[in-house]
């Protein structure tokens, strides 16, 4: 899908939950590709960053992740965009007795509560298995012996999606790197959202998503983790406040 806006330099996908749905429900498997959902933190990093816009605007689709990049789209004129749930996404997904499902990320301990709570919720889902990753850099994505292991023996159970569950923009990285060792399946770059499928109670309540304080609420439970990124994402976005006043200025 190339229907696009631009967003500082990296090309958002024109698309809202439900076209998602279908677009992913449709999509040719035959074809490993990936989908990413960057952030407006993940947008700062791929500033000046080449490599990390290239693999952002490669992709098959790159969904609006958070409310700065719906607001770019409307002020763009794209009435229909509206945020897209890594979260809401998956379960949606689940639904959809066609496909098959491998979920890479995340802990033992996170896995074995997904697994759980997917298994109870989604029994006739046909997920094929479940992995931790390794702990390893961002330099180290491409070299790694065992994500190279790993990824070999996903790609043997042939399943239409990998769930990908590590740390943005870490998870851009491999999902690009790694698309391409698969014969099919789309990989597809969700973040936190196994530790939610794990644990609901860990995700913010829709109205806090609906008035696009997710940040606000997620700050609110681990200050001193993410009060750095988030100072530097709104150091970023007021830095760039220009851009939104000509889309603004246009839009009248």
């Amino acid at each position: 899908m190339n229907n696009r806006f631009d967003f500082l330099g990296v090309h958002i996908s024109i698309i809202n939950p439900s076209a998602a749905v279908d677009a992913i429900s449709k999509y040719d498997f035959r074809s490993p590709s990936y989908v990413s959902f960057p952030d407006a933190s993940v947008i700062k990093e791929a500033h000046g960053n080449p490599l990390l816009t290239n693999i952002l605007n490669s992709s098959f689709l790159t969904m609006p992740d958070g409310k700065p990049s719906q607001v770019v789209a409307r002020l763009k004129g794209h009435k229909s965009v509206s945020t897209v749930s890594g979260f809401h996404l998956c379960k949606a997904l689940l639904q959809k007795n066609t496909l098959t499902h491998y979920f890479y990320g995340g802990d033992e301990a996170t896995l074995g509560k997904l697994k759980n709570n997917l298994e109870r919720e989604f029994p006739n889902a046909k997920i094929l298995g479940y992995k931790s990753p390794p702990f390893v850099a961002a330099d180290q994505i491409a070299t790694s012996p065992q994500l190279k292991q790993d990824i070999s023996e996903i790609n043997a159970l042939q399943p239409d999606i990998v769930w990908i569950g590590i740390s943005s923009p870490k998870q851009d990285y491999l999902i690009h790197h790694y698309h391409q060792h698969f014969t099919k399946s789309l990989m597809m770059g969700v973040g936190g959202v196994f530790l939610y499928l794990a644990d609901e109670s860990l995700k913010s309540p829709e109205w806090v998503k609906k008035m696009g304080l997710r940040w606000a609420y997620r700050l609110s439970k681990e200050p001193a983790r993410l009060w750095p990124k988030y100072y530097a994402t709104f150091r970023f976005l007021l830095g760039n406040l220009g851009f939104f006043m000509k889309l603004a200025i246009r839009r009248k």
